[in-house]
């Protein structure tokens, strides 16, 4: 499965489900991704949150993230598909201290609230919604390499939700990276984790390096209407390798 030891002595659980058989923690072992931060208003950010108890980054004392990441999974447990994770950088109950992101370093395993989470393949949207409550629904995706951009379209319902092109950057070597997926139902809060193993990917900061298109599919009209700004960052990973574990905590919300 591995060529290093990412996944060495790692319980992999078989668990029936269904007419299927899953593992559990669920492994990726061959993931392409690219990933932006853009800034909107706080008080935008803020209005599509579910929670009281959950508070976006405070990047400027007007201004927080959106995070747009669209993922190749090349392999898995639950076999190949592709996915946009459209989600919002939060803490839970503390707000973080101004000028994160930004002046400030973010924190070493941050937690993402999953806003919108569009997949390409029946079992990936139906494993995630009904293990830990994604908001995944069924859409086109697609990964275009064009020249040294790649690009990643998104539609459903027969629109255009977005494109996403990218430059394909020239990589350094990145450490192991945890992130928490948040997501909410029936009014909890429930947290999971996402191990990314260490890899070679490129990072920047410039926002040439990276360009958002929105279509006229209702989820862009609502990003459009979040009043996106500058871009904070931008990250692409030509390979990674990931884990991702059941919901592990839970709290009223």
């Amino acid at each position: 499965m591995s060529t290093n030891d990412f996944y060495q002595e790692i319980e992999h659980t078989p668990v029936p489900w269904r007419q299927y058989e899953l593992h559990v923690p669920l492994f990726y072992p061959d993931i392409m991704f690219m990933n932006m931060s853009i800034l909107a208003p706080t008080e935008n950010v803020r209005s599509v949150l579910p929670s009281k108890r959950l508070k976006p980054y405070r990047i400027t004392p007007w201004l927080s993230a959106l995070s747009i990441t669209a993922y190749q999974y090349r392999e898995s447990d639950i076999g190949p598909y592709n996915e946009v994770f459209i989600g919002i950088p939060v803490t839970i109950d503390e707000e973080t201290p101004l000028f994160t992101g930004s002046l400030r370093k973010m924190p070493k395993e941050p937690k993402v609230y999953s806003h919108h989470l569009p997949v390409t393949t029946e079992i990936a949207l139906e494993v995630g919604a009904e293990f830990a409550g994604y908001p995944k629904f069924v859409a086109d995706i697609e990964f275009v390499e064009e020249g040294n951009r790649m690009t990643c379209k998104l539609r459903a319902d027969h629109q255009d939700v977005l494109k996403l092109s990218g430059r394909m950057l020239s990589t350094n070597q990145f450490p192991r990276h945890r992130v928490h997926p948040i997501t909410y139902r029936r009014e909890y809060i429930l947290r999971s984790e996402f191990v990314i193993s260490e890899r070679e990917m490129g990072f920047s900061k410039n926002g040439e390096d990276v360009k958002l298109e929105l279509g006229d599919h209702p989820i862009a009209e609502e990003l459009r209407e979040l009043n996106l700004g500058k871009v904070v960052s931008y990250s692409y990973c030509p390979h990674a390798q990931g884990i991702l574990t059941p919901v592990f905590e839970s709290l009223a919300g």
